[in-house]
Formats: C-alpha cells, sequence, structure tokens
C-alpha cells in the first residue's frame, strides 16, 4: 500500500462516511466505490447492496448515526458491517445471516471511514473472500490511526470530518 487519500464519501444529517483512494494512478475510484460497483449488477447479491447501502446512508448516515453496538461488528482494529436487524420505513433490514461484509473504522456515531470488503464465504473475517480486504482493511486502520497519533490529522471539532495541518480540503493525502 502506497500513498493514499482520505475522501469525504457522503455527508449525511447524522454520520459522514470518508472511504480511501489509492493515489497511484489518476482514475483509480476509492475503495467503497470498488465495492459497490462489484455487486451493483451481481444478480446474486444486488438486492444485498441494496440493503446495505439503505443501511449506510439512509439508516446510519441520515436518521440514527453510526450506533456502534447495534451496526458494527468488532474485528480487530477495524469494524465490520452489517450487523442486526432494524426496521427502515416499512421494510425490516435483517443481517443476522447476511452475504455481505464491508470492512470500516468506526470513531464516533457521526464519523466512519468505509474501506472494501466482498461477499462472506466463512465464519472468520481472516478467512475465505473476505481474507484480503480484512487485511487490506486492517493495514489502513494502522496508517490512519498512526497519522493521528502523529498529528498529521485530526478530527474537526464537531466530530464529522477529517482535517490535516496543511490545509481543509476534503482530500487528505496518507
Amino acid at each position: 500500500m502506497n500513498t493514499f487519500a482520505l475522501e469525504k464519501l457522503y455527508q449525511g444529517d447524522k454520520c459522514t462516511f470518508y472511504t480511501v483512494k489509492s493515489l497511484e494512478t489518476d482514475d483509480e475510484p476509492s475503495e467503497t466505490e470498488k465495492f459497490l460497483a462489484k455487486f451493483e449488477n451481481d444478480e446474486r447479491l444486488s438486492d444485498a447492496l441494496t440493503e446495505l447501502t439503505t443501511l449506510l446512508f439512509n439508516v446510519i448516515g441520515d436518521r440514527d448515526g453510526a450506533l456502534e453496538s447495534d451496526y458494527f461488528r468488532q474485528e480487530r482494529k477495524t469494524k465490520a458491517l452489517p450487523k442486526g436487524v432494524t426496521d427502515f420505513e416499512e421494510i425490516v433490514l435483517d443481517f443476522r445471516d447476511f452475504p455481505l461484509r464491508l470492512y470500516c473504522l468506526w470513531f464516533s456515531e457521526k464519523l466512519v471511514i468505509l474501506f472494501n470488503g466482498e461477499e462472506k464465504t466463512s465464519q472468520a473475517a481472516q478467512e475465505g473472500k473476505t481474507s484480503w480486504f480484512f487485511y487490506e482493511a486492517e493495514r489502513y486502520a494502522n496508517r490512519i490511526l498512526k497519522a493521528m497519533q502523529e498529528k498529521e490529522i485530526y478530527i474537526s471539532e464537531d466530530d464529522t470530518t477529517f482535517r490535516n495541518m496543511h490545509n481543509d480540503d476534503d482530500e487528505i493525502i496518507l
């Protein structure tokens, strides 16, 4: 993993989502965009992706915020989505035996960094199709947490955005 950027992906009423993007090429999509593109046309998993994006942007982003114990499962330094059961408008979203995993770094109910993920093919994150994405998320998380410890980046006072010492851009190079 070479240089990457933290980019704002979505700013909802309750939670802001960031993602990471490799800077190796100019036209490289972010890790979360890669995840979304991978499953949007997959007949087996497109409905699951729709449920997950509803959870992310409608439920977490705009309605509830990133309630850690309700929506996130602990891995190591990272967390995985989704978890549990939630009601949204007229539908019940049941994620207890969900076929997709999306990895993230949770900071607060207002701020989460989304990475990439994969179809869940085993019980452990370190096994099956998710393993490479789990370890990649852990590497990104370690670099981001180190940058925070070294005060290269920090979280804004309102707890909704990342900033660095050099500028206030929505893209932060690490």
